[in-house]
């Protein structure tokens, strides 16, 4: 690259401005002979390359004149590359030195013209590359903003739906559900066989001037079956069907709502008739407010109301929509002309998660020993989706154990975790407390045992799940749509029972806080007794609701008076309670042991512990 002594050769380097910095373009190999006493070693010829001033345009070569100007101008944009060549033997060259030497040749001045002129094409020639280089750059950035901005612009039309196509849209053969699948719900698939008419044959309602429901609000607790319901009539009318959430609606981007809204109603409309089944529709039908801070909140329910409101008769859409915060929703999209239909979907009743256990329990690989009517009972106030759940970790259980199926242990362990919650695997170790809970479950087993009115009990154990240390199963004969008066005192002394047990067993000065839920739901049903149900003679009949706020339409002798009956029930319970564990205090005893002993007793264990006969079953 620099001059060699032995050789007696210049080698010139092209260096070419690069973004306030030198680039090596192209080394030439120049026939220069310079003498041995010329001080030319590492001496660098560099063609550098700006933007000419008028001086620099005046001179006819570029070689001579312009160039100390040029080169002082350029001092500071030259330093830094300087800065890299610091060794002795690299210094400055500079051509007006070597052309105007009085040593050099016609020839060798001809040849370092030639070099230069080269290297003028060399920069010409890059500056051209860097200009298609930068343009390649640029275009590159504006068309990653451009599909930036695009997909943005169409979200769910963007690369969701290039690639996997509309999602909301459920095609008919896809669906496989039925009426059929739907138990325990049988009211609600009744009221909603109207609406698979309307869908099948909307034509047969239009003869006769009928005009199609618009929209079908399911309200209900959640897992009560309202999805499935929706699907089933899409499955059973044989319709497209088209689903979404009503949080898929929030955006943060004003009027992104409501162009969703429209767009999957204009979806629909292309293919009626069809169902819009929109779940958790009170996030997006919530009440309307007139908030400052949001003036854009509503526009997504706007869009909404007129999308229903739009429709013309007959066109096929009908809207289901599930919920179960009705009173969450606007009252502009309950009203008739929206929602024309309301359906209740409640939780089953015996008769309903029968079916619905057979339904689970026919997946499953049974014992013998499987009662679905003492589950049934057992399952008050489950909803399906409870009890699939209950099955399913009834064979996770019996799998985990290498079972060969599953029994009734399983399923009645399965009901209590879903209830309760799971068993605590280590048992407490203070025995103080154990003994102190064996004689509370006790307490209300005996109470229930022996108190007319009172429901049956199924089974009683000290093992912890949950929060509680204990429990007292009872199963009732059936589904009680009222409760007698005779009824809510056995449950009240049931619920006494626990509390009554230590006081008697252990002294009124050692009672426990166990007993505080007990107390609780005791204190609730004295209450609605007295202020709702009319069970006071003192008070009578007048109804006074719970709302504190309410309280002021009576007088404060009335309310003294409520006070004082909720008072007088709970005591009376207590002493009833009281009474009938001093009766029984030996079977009270036997079944404390019992439990210390063997942690679960169900019924007719209890029965022979009372009557003091052995038990056949292995000691805990």
């Amino acid at each position: 690259m620099l001059y060699n002594r032995t050789r007696s050769k210049l080698y010139v380097l092209y260096l070419i401005p690069h973004k306030n910095q030198f680039k090596i373009d192209a080394i030439k190999k120049c026939s220069i002979t310079i003498n041995r006493s010329n001080h030319l070693v590492g001496s660098l010829i560099i063609q550098h390359r700006q933007f000419r001033t008028k001086v620099e345009q005046s001179t006819s070569t570029g070689l001579g004149r312009g160039s100390d100007e040029r080169d002082g101008r350029q001092s500071e944009k030259r330093f830094s590359f300087f800065k890299l060549f610091e060794p002795s033997y690299l210094e400055e060259f500079k051509f007006k030195k070597l052309a105007d030497s009085s040593k050099a040749t016609n020839d060798e001045k001809n040849q370092l013209k030639i070099a230069f002129a080269e290297g003028y094409l060399a920069a010409k020639n890059k500056k051209k590359s860097s200009f298609f280089e930068s343009f390649g750059r640029i275009f590159g950035f504006v068309f990653i903003i451009t599909s930036m901005y695009y997909l943005v612009r169409l979200e769910g039309r963007g690369l969701k739906k290039i690639f996997m196509g509309n999602t909301h849209e459920i095609a008919p053969e896809e669906i496989e559900v039925t009426f059929s699948d739907a138990h325990g719900i049988d009211e609600a698939k009744e009221e909603l066989q109207d609406v698979v008419e309307f869908l099948r044959d909307p034509e047969k309602f239009a003869r006769l001037g009928g005009r199609l429901p618009k929209g079908v609000l399911l309200v209900g607790s959640p897992g009560t079956g309202k999805t499935l319901l929706a699907r089933a009539i899409a499955g059973e009318a044989g319709v497209p069907f088209f689903h979404a959430s009503g949080s898929e609606f929030d955006e943060i981007l004003v009027g992104q709502g409501a162009r969703r809204i429209r767009e999957l109603f204009e979806a629909a409309k292309n293919k009626a008739p069809c169902v819009i089944f929109i779940d958790e529709i009170d996030s997006v039908g919530g009440k309307r407010s007139s908030s400052v801070l949001h003036p854009y909140a509503n526009q997504t329910i706007n869009q909404l109301l007129n999308e229903m409101d739009g429709f013309r008769p007959n066109e096929g859409v009908i809207v289901l929509g599930a919920t179960n915060r009705r009173s969450a929703l606007d009252s502009a999209l309950l009203r008739p002309g929206r929602f024309d239909i309301e359906v209740r979907v409640s939780k089953p009743d015996l008769t309903g998660r029968k079916q619905i256990l057979a339904y689970y329990l026919k997946k499953l690989k049974l014992a013998e020993d499987i009662d679905v009517d003492v589950l049934a009972k057992r399952t008050l106030g489950f909803t399906g989706a409870e009890i699939e759940n209950m099955c399913n970790q009834a064979a996770l259980k019996a799998a985990l154990d290498d079972e060969e199926g599953v029994t009734m242990k399983h399923l009645d362990n399965a009901l209590d975790k879903v209830k309760m919650g799971p068993e605590k695997k280590t048992k407490i170790p203070d025995n103080e407390v154990n003994r102190l809970t064996a004689y509370h479950e006790a307490g209300h087993t005996l109470v229930a045992f022996y108190t007319k009115h009172a429901d049956p009990v199924h089974k009683v154990t000290i093992i912890p799940r949950g929060e509680s240390l204990g429990h007292t199963a009872l199963l009732p004969d059936k589904d009680y749509s009222n409760y007698s008066k005779v009824r809510m005192l056995a449950e009240l002394d049931t619920s006494m029972g626990g509390r009554v047990a230590e006081e008697i067993v252990f002294g009124e000065e050692n009672v426990t806080s166990g007993a505080a839920s007990d107390l609780l739901v005791a204190t609730n049903l004295a209450k609605s007794m007295v202020k709702n149900f009319g069970f006071s003679d003192r008070v009578g009949l007048a109804v006074h609701v719970n709302r504190e706020e309410m309280y002021n339409e009576f007088s404060n002798t009335t309310l003294e008076n409520i006070e004082q009956e909720v008072k007088r029930i709970l005591n009376e319970s207590y002493e009833r309670a009281r009474q009938t564990l001093k009766t029984h205090k030996k079977e009270l005893d036997l079944l404390a042991e019992a439990l210390l002993k063997h942690e679960t007793l169900d019924l007719e264990q209890i029965k022979k512990v009372i009557n003091g006969k052995p038990l056949d079953i292995e000691d805990k």
